[in-house]
Order: structure tokens, then sequence, then C-alpha cells
């Protein structure tokens, strides 16, 4: 919620990974999750005092079909999680 000013009710577990794999131990774990406006209880983006720089971008998921479908350099957890969500869920796509 911290970071995404969303309140989620469910997760739904989709794999952990490695970040880099022989450079570094760190696992990360990707998870996907229905909301609604409703769900939207800040604007996101962490606590200011932490400075994590944390930028909130909501993109519908016709636009994040086309992202992944195209050439652009996308982060590989976002690749991942999209491609998970179209195949567990092709009937929002």
């Amino acid at each position: 919620m911290e970071e995404s000013g969303l309140r989620l009710r469910q997760l739904e577990h989709v794999g952990t990974v490695w970040t880099l794999p022989s450079v570094s131990t760190e696992r990360l774990s990707l998870f996907l999750a229905a909301y609604t406006a409703a769900d939207r209880v800040t604007a996101g983006g962490g606590i200011e005092a932490e400075d994590k720089n944390i930028v909130v971008i909501e993109i519908p998921l016709a636009q994040l079909r086309e992202l992944i479908s195209s050439e652009a350099t996308i982060d590989f957890r976002l690749f991942a999680l999209v491609q998970a969500l179209q195949l567990r869920r092709p009937d929002l796509f």
C-alpha cells in the first residue's frame, strides 16, 4: 500500500526470480492483484522521508500488451507479469 497507494485484498503469486543471477543472492517475488478505483487509498510513491523516489504509473492493459509486443526495451519484471496475466486472464485483453 505504501508504494502503490492501493489496498489490495488478494495477491496471486506468479513466481520468485533472481535479480542478478551469479552476481547477487537477492530474489524478487512477483505478484498479480486485481483492484478498482475504490481500492486507491493514497497517491502512493512511498514515504517521503525514506527518499525512495517511487513514481506510480497506471497503464491500461491494452497499452501494456502493445508495449510488450513491440521491440521496446522494458523491465523484465513487467514483461513477466504481463505475460503471466495474459496466460491466466486472457479475457482482460
